[in-house]
């Protein structure tokens, strides 16, 4: 049966209920030096049917971050199981002020394995400063705290390095809103119609294309290298000549392995009419003074929202740097007319979904939103197999900061199914391999020059 439980979910977390409050205390009892705990009432902008995500790890006499670095250390098989369970923890209250405090303390966590390059990641998403880690969340956009409502993701849907993992850093929150927004999908999932989940998990779907030589132009290796990475990740090769391009297909329903529950794990930018039905479902969360010009663009038209908000994404990139955007800009076009000459089509996810499963999609999503209020030094860990998360609108300057961990092993041909079993690959992710090569190809070079000379 489809829950469309929306109109009444404000009434259903009023007080915490006598179940979680023994569950809380069952948690207490697991750990020392802290508070563990659901989130208060002020603590979240908005309130849903969501009241366990994330469990809450609140400071008690010592907030230092060496005695985080020991809690997390010392309990790591602990909160591994808890973050499976709820979706996504928090550590509140900790003497958090620093990039480097955060990439320390996150990997502090026995079994988090920090992914330092993923392959073809997004464009301006680069690491900060001298770390290996600790990544922005976008140097060209501004991710939450502004006008805009929408973007839920699964973390790296568009490029083949997915990491089981993703935690953030506030460094500093926004003055109004500016959360970092969570959606169980576990819970959307299980309540998606039946004919719609045999959609989905039937077969992978198209989710991005590459030109094998822009590729190898972009990362300065050979073809191929580039070739050989590409079979050893099953990462298909199609195309002749010049015109030869990599397709990345992926799965649309992951199973998780602890909880042997299946999610919802796409980019949502992937369902074209999707936003505008959730600005509608979300509207009469934002209700005063405060709100009056984010409700104002989100009743736009859609036609014209979306202009408005490609013509601020082209210009964004092209000021951020004319010389790579316009690159990009042509890489794609060419990209376009060889995936044309193929001739062949390829399934995507917004096949899969009628206008009622939108809009039935978009309720589940606001039913199982989780508002959770930044604080300044506050961790989240988020649990990226289950849990989609976009930065939420809101006023004011914020300072967020990202790191990815432990890359799933992931095929990407389109003969696989629908539907992926998770598991962590063993080796590194497909951006270290690419990384590998271009220093081992650079170094054969420098040896050969010195050979003639």
């Amino acid at each position: 049966m489809s829950l469309r439980l929306r109109q009444n979910s404000s009434f259903q977390v009023e007080a915490v209920s006598q179940e979680e409050s023994l569950e809380c205390a069952m948690i207490l009892k697991s750990y020392e030096g802290v508070t563990a705990r659901f989130l208060r009432r002020n603590e979240r902008l908005i309130h849903s049917l969501e009241t366990e995500m994330p469990l809450v790890f609140e400071a008690k006499e010592r907030k230092d971050v060496k005695f985080l670095q020991e809690f997390l250390k010392v309990n790591s098989e602990s909160l591994m199981e808890d973050v499976a369970k709820y979706g996504a923890l928090l550590f509140r209250g900790f003497e958090i002020h620093s990039d480097r405090d955060f990439e320390n303390a996150i990997l502090s966590i026995e079994g988090l394995q920090g992914i330092s390059e993923a392959f073809m990641a997004e464009q301006g998403r680069e690491r900060v400063g001298d770390l290996k880690y600790v990544l922005h969340t976008n140097t060209i956009f501004k991710t939450g705290g502004t006008l805009y409502l929408g973007g839920f993701h699964s973390e790296n849907y568009y490029n083949p390095d997915v990491p089981g993992f993703i935690s953030f850093c506030c460094l500093k929150p926004s003055d109004v809103g500016g959360e970092t927004g969570l959606i169980n999908m576990e819970k959307v999932y299980e309540h998606l119609d039946e004919e719609l989940k045999k959609k989905l998990e039937d077969k992978a779907c198209l989710v991005e294309k590459w030109l094998l030589r822009d590729v190898a132009d972009r990362y300065k290796i050979s073809i191929e290298m580039l070739e050989g990475i590409c079979h050893q990740f099953d990462l298909p090769i199609v195309g002749e000549g010049e015109n030869r391009l990599i397709l990345m297909h992926k799965p649309n329903v992951f199973l998780h392995p602890v909880t042997q529950k299946k999610a919802l794990q796409i980019n949502f930018f992937s369902l074209p009419t999707l936003n505008k039905v959730l600005r509608k479902d979300f509207l009469k969360d934002y209700q005063g003074k405060t709100w009056f010009w984010h409700r104002f663009v989100w009743k736009l038209p859609h036609s014209i929202f979306k202009a408005i908000e490609n013509v601020f994404v082209f210009f964004a990139t092209l000021l951020h740097s004319p010389k790579e955007q316009l690159k990009i800009a042509a890489s794609k076009k060419k990209t376009q007319k060889a995936f044309e000459k193929l001739g062949q089509k390829f399934p995507k996810v917004s096949s899969c979904f009628s206008e009622k499963d939108i809009e039935h999609l978009s309720g589940l999503m606001r039913n199982f939103y989780c508002s959770s209020l930044w604080k300044k030094g506050d961790i989240l860990l988020v649990d990226n197999k289950k849990v989609a998360h976009a930065g939420m609108p809101g006023t004011g300057p914020r300072l967020v900061r990202a790191l990815i961990s432990n890359p799933l092993e992931m095929g990407y041909s389109p003969t696989q199914s629908g539907c992926f079993i998770c598991q962590d690959r063993m080796t590194s992710s497909i951006g270290a391999h690419i990384a590998t090569a271009c220093a081992s190809e650079r170094t054969s070079k420098l040896s050969s020059l010195c050979d003639i000379n």
